[in-house]
């Protein structure tokens, strides 16, 4: 047993080891990914000069430079043995400045291109936004800038680890598998979302930190208006990084009715009721003021309007949606599947084909459906001496897991796609686990206790250990064993000068 004052400092261990593993595989991978990146750098961009878009905008002409001189063929190429033609080394080591006449025909090109992100909501892009800001006072340009924009989730990584802990402690105070579990997990989870300028990487430190606040507030830990403030513009803030992370909203006002009808007098309520109005004043404001300015500018309230209308997707019927395969077996097994293995691994291509391993794929998914399945059933069958106070953070945690992949799945019901090429009408699916990484923290707290409870009590603690350790030895080889194209590859940051 670590004595609980050492935790501290392995957890702090785990956070700085968190902030170099993500440094290292953002600068191994290419800038301008797969996964949207270059959308998101051109809005950095936008935003580091005060340009907030009005609407779908095209790329800026300085995006479009960045691109044309550092961006690698490699993500969606054929490889060199299939098409036979050798990678060119990257354009910037050919000294090709970046106001050279050869290149306007390219600009002008790509600044005819849509950026489809132009109305996501603005935190992500703000914050990074002024990160890109001191970067370039610095002195950095080009390549390097872009780089410096992703080196900012190595920051990230920090609280997000400690966040983790956070939460677990206040699980289970007693219990070290879960108090340094759940931290040494998040430490080394393989999401390539953490390696992209990308809002998805803010996604899961915002609202983790909302989640954590509002564990708090229903444990009667914390009170008073200033914490409610705190926690409201949290749960605001997840909301104004990706509208997937709504879900925070729901688990939000889920709390503060429980907290209400679980007052123990008069003077109690009260103080819930005023605890729970200040707490959705403080989220609703922003959120509002945000949706106000969609309205004035775009014509609606999320802003999602003019993206859904470029992608070509359009509202079914309702008579049509219970038509979708997701309502049949294998639909089920096929989206659980999908977006379990994307949430974990990522969505990164090389060459066209996926970043990662089928075996692991399957891990995720088999192992995340049973785990969580034992952390549902396990209090009310076989382990009944789990407390009431834990099951009720297990389910608050099952809730906002479940809703977080429930997102995805109405959004794959509701539209039918047309001729978008993902999600398509052959494949209806919105399996894109990344805007679901809110729910990381509670996922991962949620995935260990149902590991602590299929193997409980002290003497299988070595088994818990020994498992826990293996997923996280073995993750780690399998994801620097499938991630070695990139650190090989001449257009990252290692090779830049």
């Amino acid at each position: 047993m670590l004595r609980m004052k050492r935790e501290p400092t392995l957890v702090l261990a785990l956070c700085a080891w968190a902030a170099v593993r993500v440094f290292v595989f953002s600068a191994a991978f290419p800038i301008f990914n797969n996964v949207d990146e270059l959308a998101h750098f051109d809005l950095v961009g936008k935003y580091a000069r005060g340009d907030v878009p009005r609407g779908m905008e095209p790329l800026d002409a300085a995006t479009a430079r960045v691109k044309l001189l550092y961006a690698s063929p490699e993500y969606l190429s054929k490889p060199e043995s299939e098409s036979g033609e050798p990678l060119e080394p990257p354009l910037w080591t050919r000294h090709i400045e970046a106001d050279d006449y050869r290149l306007e025909p390219y600009i002008k090109h790509e600044t005819a291109i849509i950026n489809h992100e132009s109305t996501q909501p603005p935190l992500y892009y703000a914050v990074a936004g002024l990160w890109y800001r001191f970067g370039m006072t610095a002195g950095l340009s080009g390549g390097k800038a872009a780089y410096w924009i992703r080196f900012l989730n190595a920051l990230l990584a920090v609280p997000l680890v400690w966040a983790g802990y956070s939460l677990a402690r206040l699980f289970d105070p007693g219990g070290e598998f879960l108090r340094l579990g759940v931290p040494l997990l998040i430490a080394f989870f393989p999401a390539d979302a953490f390696y992209s300028i990308s809002n998805d990487a803010l996604l899961p430190l915002v609202t983790g930190a909302a989640f954590v606040c509002l564990v708090m507030i229903d444990r009667g830990l914390r009170g008073g208006y200033f914490f409610s403030i705190v926690t409201g513009l949290l749960v605001a803030a997840a909301t104004l990084v990706k509208l997937s992370s709504i879900a925070i909203v729901a688990v939000a006002l889920l709390v503060v009715t429980l907290r209400i009808f679980g007052a123990v007098d008069a003077s109690d309520r009260k103080k819930a009721v005023n605890g729970a109005l200040v707490l959705l004043a403080a989220a609703t404001v922003p959120i509002v003021a945000w949706g106000v300015r969609n309205v004035a500018v775009l014509g609606d309230w999320t802003g999602n309007a003019a993206k859904v209308e470029f992608l070509g997707w359009s509202l079914k019927p309702l008579r049509a949606i219970f038509d979708h395969p997701l309502f049949t077996p294998a639909g089920m097994l096929l989206f659980w599947h999908r977006v379990i293995m994307t949430f974990w691994r990522g969505e990164f291509v090389w060459h066209m084909q996926m970043v990662g391993s089928a075996g692991w794929d399957r891990f995720y998914s088999i192992s995340s459906f049973a785990f969580l399945l034992a952390a549902a059933v396990a209090p009310y069958t076989w382990l009944r001496s789990v407390p009431p106070e834990r099951r009720r953070l297990l389910w608050l945690s099952l809730i906002m897991t479940a809703l977080s992949i429930g997102f995805l799945a109405s959004i794959s019901i509701m539209y039918d796609f047309d001729s978008c090429p993902y999600p398509s009408r052959g494949s209806p699916y919105l399996t894109s686990g990344r805007l679901a990484l809110g729910a990381l923290i509670p996922f991962v707290l949620v995935y260990l206790s149902g590991l602590e409870m299929l193997l409980p009590g002290r003497r299988l603690a070595p088994a818990r250990w020994g498992v826990l350790l293996a997923i996280v030895v073995l993750m780690t080889l399998s994801e620097i064993s499938v991630s070695l194209v990139a650190f090989r590859s001449p257009y990252n940051w290692f090779h830049l000068r």
